[in-house]
């Protein structure tokens, strides 16, 4: 199993318990008098069933507190995801924090900062590198490069799930559009591996009915789900941030009655991301420090219910660029979130809004996560560590501790060493070239490249996977999802990358 990194102290609060109570009681009022709109007639009558006040023609379900209660008891509090490589597995909750990519559609060019569809090339060079890095605990494939040449737009996340299965060992991320969870499922059993598949959810307060069928059929496959909660301050919820935060909490517990009313006990985390909107122009404003303060609440609020947590809070800021301001809203969000208490961050390699996805960020976002996950193990105190014996040996100046069997046991357990962020003497940084951060990272990028050897496939299992692609494109063609000219474009796209 990963080991992840393990918090010592009480996570951060952002609330008294006042004000959490405050929260509560108006996401329940909500659930029950505004109600949610839940798109899919099966579930309607289930929730009627269990003393709901439902209204067909609406597809609207009011939900009272008690049945929400009842529900929230029974989410587990942890969960355990496989991975291909069974040492690679993951234990989602209590304290421990885990990091995995974050989610860009396009790959961009480090000299001209202009982007375009990616290869399959650099989709598997993308996922060896993820294998590769040590903080990099979960590879998600489903989400990055989503926009791929020759490919049509409802097979790119399943031929991305294929590549990361074939090129990392580690649990893959999956997710559900036009019923892609079905061959999605397929790929995981084939692989003998399990998915964290992330539901869509539209805010506000509506749950659409391929959210809900995908649910279902993750919940039945005994995958957890992995509902995705998204509130634009503003736009999709209130400007405030007690507005919005309890807006989601009310979405999370319609989501908590409708799974748990379906599968009693089924596994779950909530992926939720709350950012406010720039009124002048519309765009979301990812790496404004607001977003630090909802993610804060979110998580408390999260953590009263023992429910997993799963934050994206830093995970793609609004640089276009690898720089400063990347790594300030990316480091210092993720942070946050870390310490006050989530499980999952979708991190490395994401920025520009989710437009890009670079493993030359990648890799520099792994020495974040290992700076961040350092903060977040903080400090071990025992009599070891008190150093009272070495204090009493060394004594007053010009005693030093350089040299004791105390300094050389512990200097490299208590610090944190990037892998390639410049920590030389500057007359080493003179001698070595005078390298930034990016130059060592793109050299990191080629020696994985050249050296990684991810865990391959079986036979049977990469036919496995490989079949359940073929299913799909045949279902989404005779469906008229994918068109004969795209179809015949998809077709030379594959002959040519082989």
């Amino acid at each position: 199993m990963i080991k992840g990194f393990t918090r010592r102290y009480k996570p951060l609060e952002f609330m008294t318990t006042e004000e959490m109570d405050a929260i509560h009681r108006a996401a329940l009022l909500v659930i029950q008098k505004t109600g949610m709109r839940i798109q899919h007639k099966p579930t309607l009558q289930v929730l009627a069933d269990h003393g709901c006040e439902v209204n067909l023609d609406e597809q609207r379900a009011r939900i009272p507190p008690g049945l929400v209660e009842e529900c929230l008891r029974k989410v587990p509090s942890g969960f355990m995801l496989r991975a291909r490589d069974r040492a690679k597995d993951v234990m989602v909750g209590g304290d421990t924090v885990y990091f995995m990519q974050g989610m860009g559609a396009r790959y961009v060019d480090l000299e001209t900062w202009e982007t375009r569809p990616a290869t399959a090339a650099e989709h598997r060079d993308a996922m060896i590198v993820a294998d590769a890095l040590e903080n990099t605990h979960i590879a998600e494939a489903w989400e990055i490069y989503t926009d791929r040449s020759g490919i049509p737009p409802i097979m790119a996340m399943l031929e991305n799930l294929a590549s990361g299965i074939r090129y990392s060992s580690k649990t893959q991320v999956a997710g559900n559009i036009h019923d892609t969870e079905i061959f999605a499922i397929q790929m995981a059993k084939a692989a003998e591996t399990d998915l964290l598949p992330e539901i869509e959810h539209v805010a506000p307060l509506t749950i659409q009915s391929g959210g809900i069928e995908a649910a279902y059929r993750y919940m039945e496959a005994q995958i957890p789900i992995v509902p995705g909660l998204t509130v634009s301050m503003g736009a999709t919820g209130p400007v405030t941030l007690a507005g919005s935060v309890m807006l989601m909490v009310a979405e999370m517990m319609g989501w908590v009655v409708v799974s748990q009313l379906h599968t009693p006990g089924a596994p779950m985390a909530i992926h939720h991301s709350t950012a406010p909107v720039d009124m002048r122009t519309g765009y979301r404003l990812q790496g404004n420090p607001t977003r630090g303060i909802t993610t804060g609440m979110m998580n408390q609020m999260l953590r009263r219910y023992r429910i997993p947590i799963f934050s994206n809070a830093g995970y793609a800021g609004n640089s276009k660029k690898i720089d400063y301001q990347t790594g300030y809203e990316k480091i210092t969000l993720t942070c946050l979130s870390a310490i006050s208490g989530a499980h999952l961050h979708n991190f490395q390699g994401s920025t520009g809004l989710e437009l890009v996805y670079s493993p030359v960020l990648s890799v520099m976002d792994d020495d974040g996560a290992g700076w961040i996950g350092r903060v977040v193990e903080g400090a071990a105190i025992s009599d070891e560590t008190l150093a009272f014996e070495v204090i009493n040996q060394v004594g007053p100046s010009p005693g030093h501790y350089l040299g004791t069997a105390h300094t050389r046991e512990w200097w490299n357990k208590e610090t944190f060493f990037p892998q390639v962020a410049d920590v030389e003497p500057y007359a080493s940084w003179i001698k070595t070239g005078k390298k930034d951060m990016m130059a060592r990272a793109k050299e990191k990028v080629e020696e994985i490249l050249a050296t990684h050897k991810p865990l391959p496939l079986t036979p049977q299992q990469d036919q496995g996977v490989e079949a359940a692609l073929k299913e799909a494109r045949d279902h989404y063609r005779k469906q008229g999802v994918i068109t004969e000219e795209e179809w015949s474009e998809y077709m030379d796209t594959l002959r040519s990358e082989g």
